[in-house]
């Protein structure tokens, strides 16, 4: 009998283990090589401009905030909570600018909360948000994820907001899942502005398709006059360490967190592979990955860009 216990018993530790390595630590190393997936030297072709007419910064809108376990973000990482910013990004040029991303909106932030402690959510820079979102002249998104979406789709005025969509065929075939009933008729008559292909969409901006996150998921690569790089990469990766240590997002993460979940995990392996190659190469390039406050903060105290931090 005891023989048989412990047989029992070492066959549940292996398959505890197997099952902790297939959800934690499998599939999740960056590919060995990645040629061809992105071409820097496309992106500064595609954006030059008279400087001039190229955009003076950008600015982080942060309308919520929380920390996420770090091996949910990272596969492999342990220790501290990593620290996640939830936020859009304008462009600014001296009279004009183009906001990036539709970020969360307080009912969803709240069905996403992960700490007590460390959730905010700012309805002041949320309304910020939904009013720049209005005088600007493009509103564009990484991808169609519902914390990058819902200033978007629940936006209180649709019908003024729709003529400055420009997004891309995935982007806008998602848009009714976010609904919190129909999508508004507004919204549901934009047509894709974005072809699927690289292209300049304003002096010193680009857009750099990138599907594997989501099958809309884009980077936008942006040029400033100060001569500054910046590369806005969504949600490629949670935070920058895992670019540098080469890892992805863990199966777990996939398959709880993701709604809906159609990653391609083979695509994002070969992207975090590429910016990290881009990186090694072109150290003054500034990549933001969208949800890594850390990251964020540190480059706004370094200068390099704007932050309104989530009160």
């Amino acid at each position: 009998m005891l023989k048989w216990i412990l047989r029992i018993g070492g066959g549940l530790v292996v398959v505890i283990g197997l099952l902790f390595w297939w959800l934690l630590l499998s599939s999740s190393n960056a590919s060995k090589t990645a040629p061809g997936v992105f071409d820097l030297a496309d992106w500064r072709e595609k954006a030059q401009a008279p400087i001039s007419s190229l955009p003076i910064g950008i600015e982080v809108i942060e309308v919520g905030r929380d920390t996420a376990p770090p091996f949910a973000a990272q596969a492999g990482r342990f220790g501290a909570p990593v620290e996640m910013s939830y936020n859009a990004v304008e462009i600014q040029y001296p009279n004009s600018s183009i906001i990036i991303g539709g970020a969360i909106d307080r009912p969803t932030a709240e069905e996403m909360r992960l700490t007590a402690q460390n959730w905010r959510f700012d309805d002041g820079a949320y309304q910020t948000l939904t009013e720049r979102m209005l005088s600007a002249n493009q509103v564009l998104m990484t991808h169609e994820h519902l914390d990058h979406v819902m200033a978007i789709v629940r936006h209180p005025e649709p019908a003024i907001l729709a003529p400055n969509l420009v997004l891309n065929a995935p982007q806008i075939d998602a848009l009714p899942l976010f609904a919190l009933d129909a999508l508004d008729p507004a919204l549901s008559q934009i047509v894709p502005e974005l072809t699927g292909e690289t292209q300049p969409i304003a002096p010193g901006v680009v857009i750099v398709p990138a599907a594997g996150h989501t099958p809309g998921s884009q980077n936008v690569f942006i040029s400033l006059q100060n001569g500054e790089e910046i590369l806005l990469i969504g949600d490629t990766v949670w935070n920058m360490g895992a670019i540098e240590a080469l890892k992805t997002r863990p199966v777990l993460t996939q398959y709880m967190v993701f709604r809906p979940n159609y990653e391609d995990r083979a695509a994002v392996k070969d992207q975090v592979r590429a910016l990290h190659d881009i990186m090694a190469a072109n150290p003054d390039l500034l990549v933001l990955a969208a949800h890594d406050r850390a990251w964020l903060t540190q480059a706004a105290d370094a200068g390099r860009i704007s932050f309104l931090p989530a009160n």
